[in-house]
């Protein structure tokens, strides 16, 4: 679960227990105006970390590739 998602249940459950038609979209708008005593995340829930994108390398060799490109250029004349 998200800081986010936590903030808003222990809303929920403070505003329930005071009061049984406490509804969950209630807390959601309370738990919108009291974003300030939700404090800083915690780095290790709720954030995804960077993905690094790489390219694939080829599995042919070099000298295939060459050898590829020459084949078409003799096709051309």
């Amino acid at each position: 679960m998200t800081a986010w998602n936590d903030f808003v249940k222990k809303i929920y459950h403070e505003g329930h227990d005071s009061d049984s038609s406490y509804s969950f979209k209630q807390a959601l708008k309370d738990a919108s105006s009291r974003k300030n005593e939700m404090g800083k995340p915690n780095l290790a829930m709720g954030v995804k970390s960077k993905k690094i994108s790489r390219t694939r390398k080829s599995r042919k060799s070099k000298k295939s590739r060459k050898t590829r490109k020459n084949r078409s250029r003799r096709h051309r004349k």
